[in-house]
């Protein structure tokens, strides 16, 4: 989850609803690719957080009963290889596309991974980088390709989460996004109010809408997961919209 503090107490955003917009920012990118590609990949970026539901996990709570934000570590919890199984059964189950991508993802997630810290994570990431030895084989892909095709996935992936998570500077001021398919690194600002623009600009058109989903939870913590997925269940959504600009 994304949470964020909130005038009216917690703005959550689900990993779901970041996933979405990464996939409706890489949709307008202007990249090459085969429709037999671009498909797979634009489901990749969308879906590459779906093994969970959120609001039921535990972990999701701190000790203190607040929604956790999600770079917000449980010192004291396991990794949950569980979780990570179910990413890679779902991306499996679509295309090898789709797993090539979602694990080359889990692959950049747990880069800092102390070997020996988790037995059980060594073995997951050590079959990982077999299964994608054998999917660029079956795939056709040459290493070089790969890349190019997973930092597509990271940059929408990262600017979609620059902008869940309220980082864009406000006053025009700029930042940089990540370093994008053809090794470009973007940066991107405020022209106006939800007015956002990216330089250099690397979109197919010169002006579109993308939005992102939340909830507004004013409970400020929660005695048990129950409570919190059944609060944020009933919980109307609301829409948050940017007009992208050249």
């Amino acid at each position: 989850m994304i949470v964020t503090s909130h005038n009216d107490g917690w703005k959550i955003t689900t990993q779901r609803s970041h996933g979405l917009l990464a996939a409706m920012l890489a949709y307008q990118f202007e990249i090459n690719l085969p429709n037999e590609i671009m498909v797979p990949t634009l489901i990749a970026i969308a879906e590459h957080e779906d093994g969970v539901a959120e609001t039921k996990e535990r972990k999701n709570l701190t000790d203190a009963g607040a929604p956790r934000h999600f770079l917000v570590k449980d010192g004291r919890a396991k990794t949950d290889l569980k979780r990570y199984q179910n990413v890679m059964e779902l991306a499996t189950s679509k295309s090898q596309i789709n797993a090539l991508l979602t694990s080359m993802h889990l692959d950049f997630i747990f880069s800092d991974h102390v070997t020996g810290a988790d037995k059980a994570m060594d073995n997951f990431l050590k079959d990982q980088e077999k299964y994608r030895k054998k999917l660029l084989k079956n795939l056709n892909f040459d290493n070089h390709f790969a890349k190019h095709l997973y930092r597509f996935v990271e940059w929408c992936d990262a600017f979609s989460l620059l902008i869940c998570m309220d980082k864009i500077q406000p006053e025009g001021r700029k930042m940089e996004i990540s370093e994008n398919p053809d090794g470009v690194i973007n940066q991107v600002f405020y022209k106006e109010d939800n007015m956002i623009t990216v330089t250099p600009w690397p979109f197919k058109q010169e002006r579109f809408t993308v939005f992102y989903e939340y909830k507004i939870i004013k409970e400020l913590k929660f005695t048990t997961v129950e409570e919190f997925d059944q609060i944020c269940t009933t919980t109307v959504p609301q829409r948050q919209e940017f007009v992208f600009v050249k």
